[in-house]
């Protein structure tokens, strides 16, 4: 059989919380140095940024994700931990 895989990278970070609110997008760009300006945040995860600031718990998105991602026939295979990334290995079949 033959098998197409998508990965999907997490990071995952152990430190201790700076509490800096996920979803605002000027605090999100401070914290990673201004390498992505807030308007490219906003632009390019609007899930995760956007106007009202109700985001969903990290748990809620990450399975509404998994669930489309299973829709289209993607079956989650393995995770690996490689520092402070976390990849999703998901599979499926191919003709």
């Amino acid at each position: 059989m033959k098998w197409e895989y998508h990965v999907v990278h997490l990071n995952v970070d152990d430190t201790p919380s700076d509490n800096i609110e996920t979803s605002n997008p000027e605090a999100a760009s401070e914290k990673l140095k201004g390498s992505l300006s807030p308007d490219f945040l906003k632009d390019q995860f609007p899930e995760q940024f956007h106007e009202n600031g109700n985001s969903e718990h990290p748990a809620i998105q990450l399975s509404k994700f998994l669930n489309k991602k299973g829709h289209e026939q993607w079956e989650l295979s393995q995770t690996v931990r490689l520092g402070q990334m976390l990849f999703l290995i998901m599979k499926r079949p191919i003709d």
